[in-house]
Parts: structure tokens; C-alpha cells; sequence
């Protein structure tokens, strides 16, 4: 299996997971916020969806397209099902030979990384904004979380 198939369904494990959580964000709560500094709910899903985009099309030497005029007209399950599939086209378009070419992102975050390392980077934090994500819509009342992680 190429490197590209490898990631998708590690990405996708992942990433089905906060398309639910961002599902059971109503439009009542957009604005939840658990503590007065956290995101807002629609901004942490924004921030998770958005930020592996743009990760991914470093690591896959493409300018990130802009895929909404006004993000904030979108639903959350439209912005989740948007950045998902425009997300695994970056991947699928990349080559085992790509996963090794060094980005640069000092302006971002000071270093230089191979692409691998770039993707694995925008994976780390989209498990650690999952968490805040399952925090904040187990406060809003959800009581059926799907589990961290899908398999198969």
C-alpha cells in the first residue's frame, strides 16, 4: 500500500470522529465556549479543519485553495465534509517519493520538516483539539460520543 493510502486511513480514523462531534454542534451552540478563554465550539472546528488543510497542502507543495467565500455561512457538517475531502485530495495526490521532500516552515513554526513529519505534525494536533471537541459537546448535553478513534 503507498504511503498516501497508509495516511488516508489514519487520517480518516481520525478525522470521521470530528465530523460526528462537529454534527452535534446545534446552531444554539455555536458559541459555547466551556471556560471565558477557550474558542468559541464553531471556531475550534473551524481552527481543526482549517489548520489540517493548510498543514497538508504544505506537505503536498500546493498553495491551500480558499474553499469558502464566508466560512461563517457554512454549517459546521458542510465545513467538516468540505475540508475532508479537499484534505484527502492533497493526500492522494502525493507520492511515497513526496512524503520525504522537506517543508519550509520557519515563517509558521521555525523549522524545516519532511513532508511526513508535516502531516504527522497536523495529526498530533487535530487528536489534541478532538479532546477539547469531545469536552465541549459532552457539556452541551450530548451523552452518545463515538468512540476516540474509527476502525475499519
Amino acid at each position: 500500500m503507498s504511503k498516501s493510502n497508509d495516511f488516508i486511513q489514519y487520517f480518516l480514523s481520525h478525522r470521521s470522529v470530528t465530523n460526528e462531534l462537529a454534527a452535534k454542534i446545534g446552531t444554539e451552540d455555536v458559541n459555547y465556549q466551556p471556560t471565558p478563554t477557550s474558542m468559541p465550539a464553531r471556531k475550534l472546528v473551524n481552527h481543526m479543519l482549517k489548520s489540517f488543510y493548510q498543514f497538508t497542502a504544505a506537505a503536498a507543495q500546493q498553495e491551500p485553495k480558499q474553499l469558502f467565500e464566508q466560512e461563517e455561512d457554512a454549517s459546521l457538517t458542510e465545513l467538516a465534509e468540505t475540508y475532508t475531502s479537499e484534505t484527502k485530495k492533497l493526500i492522494e495526490s502525493m507520492s511515497d517519493e513526496d512524503f520525504s521532500v522537506i517543508v519550509d516552515l520557519t515563517e509558521m513554526l521555525g523549522v524545516k520538516l519532511p513532508a511526513e513529519k508535516v502531516l504527522n505534525l497536523a495529526m498530533d494536533h487535530e487528536i489534541h483539539h478532538k479532546g477539547n471537541l469531545f469536552v465541549y459537546v459532552r457539556e452541551m448535553g450530548n451523552t452518545e460520543l463515538p468512540m476516540f478513534v474509527k476502525q475499519g
